[in-house]
């Protein structure tokens, strides 16, 4: 790059107006970059962070990160009361900038954590399925919505519990949860029935598409908990599916759910099926 060639664009706002003054030799050592480099930069501010600090930027947000580095060379200058150089100041800046994004992150994974275990817990939590599937019935005759719900019961967990340990199979238990969540909808409500079993309400859904998303459930467990360390295999559930009329009541409704349940794991598990 000639002489000539300097100031780019953003070169006097950006480098020249900063540090010709208050710092001559960073100023001196910039412009020595570019004199130096050959052919001409056409992404100067990428370029001048890369070789200050080894970040890679380009375009806009390099000079906007080197727009930041300038102010954070003034922020550390008045804070140790002297002259910090250039490259000491780059450096810092990515330090710090990473730390915060580093915190963010873990905030965030907290706080996701903190909101995933107050989501289990109320899954667990006593009745909540019979109050849940109440209301909805109730809003189904209401409004002439329909609403179908899924029993869940994982296959033969006793053994987990025998083979491995019962803390094993809470663990497995919470994935499961979390599996469902991921699977279901918003408005769907996911409710523990009793041990391994669970009950999924389905506003304004009717019992082919409650059929499809059981095989999806069934599917989705299957296929994800083979990944869990020290099974032999993926957790397999059999699910029964059903779709309420005008005179069901919650009790009875449940009652014909687990009936056809566990019809369905005498025959044959790791199966969905229907009312």
């Amino acid at each position: 790059m000639m002489e000539s060639e300097l100031p780019f664009e953003g070169f006097k706002e950006l480098v020249q107006n900063p540090l010709e003054k208050s710092d001559p030799i960073s100023y001196e050592r910039i412009k020595r970059m570019f004199l130096d480099s050959t052919p001409a930069n056409t992404d100067p501010f990428g370029s001048l962070i890369q070789r200050l600090s080894t970040k890679v930027f380009r375009g806009r947000e390099a000079k906007e990160h080197w727009r930041r580095v300038i102010g954070h060379k003034r922020d550390m200058e008045t804070k140790l009361g002297r002259r910090v150089g250039v490259q000491v100041a780059c450096i810092d800046y990515f330090d710090a900038l990473g730390a915060a994004s580093d915190k963010r992150a873990t905030e965030a994974a907290a706080e996701k954590a903190v909101n995933m275990e107050e989501s289990v817990a109320k899954v667990f939590s006593p009745n909540y399925h019979l109050e849940n599937l109440k209301n909805e019935i109730m809003r189904a005759k209401r409004y002439k919505h329909a609403l179908s719900a899924i029993m869940l019961d994982m296959d033969e967990f006793n053994k987990i519990n025998e083979r491995y340990s019962f803390k094993t199979g809470d663990e497995i238990l919470a994935i499961i949860v979390k599996i469902i969540q991921k699977t279901i909808r918003a408005v769907d409500i996911l409710t523990r029935y009793s041990g391994d079993r669970f009950l999924i309400v389905l506003p304004n859904t009717n019992k082919r598409e409650a059929l499809e998303l059981a095989e999806r459930l069934r599917v989705n467990i299957s296929d994800r908990t083979k990944r869990i360390h020290g099974l032999d295999s993926g957790v397999t559930v059999t699910l029964s599916v059903g779709q309420t009329t005008a005179t069901s009541t919650s009790i009875e409704f449940m009652k014909q759910l687990e009936n056809i349940l566990e019809d369905g794991k005498k025959k044959e598990r790791n199966k969905v099926y229907a009312l």
